[in-house]
């Protein structure tokens, strides 16, 4: 995604170009969250019992406390496609 952001840029595809990189940033800041996400699958919910619950978020934290820069990767991407859709609806390709 990041190879395409940047070949959009060089085509003089703004919109496109931000967007790409919105994917790319929010793509990497969920590879550092994959196991705690899919752990989150595995327990089920609200169904869980309080024990792995409990475990989901000390592990989230333990997440936050390792990789401080993946919340905000995550919300620069998310501020990347709302700004691609901006620019799309602004008729800026």
């Amino acid at each position: 995604m990041a190879a395409l952001a940047l070949v959009d840029f060089d085509a003089g595809r703004l919109a496109n170009g931000v967007g790409d990189a919105g994917v790319s940033c929010l793509m990497l800041s969920m590879m550092i969250r994959f196991p705690f996400m899919r752990a989150m699958v595995e327990a089920g919910g609200r169904e869980a019992p309080a024990k792995a619950r409990e475990a989901l978020l000390r592990e989230a934290d333990r997440l936050r406390e390792s990789y401080p820069w993946a919340d905000r990767l995550g919300n620069a991407g998310w501020i990347m496609l709302l700004a691609s859709l901006v620019l799309r609806l602004a008729g800026i390709a």
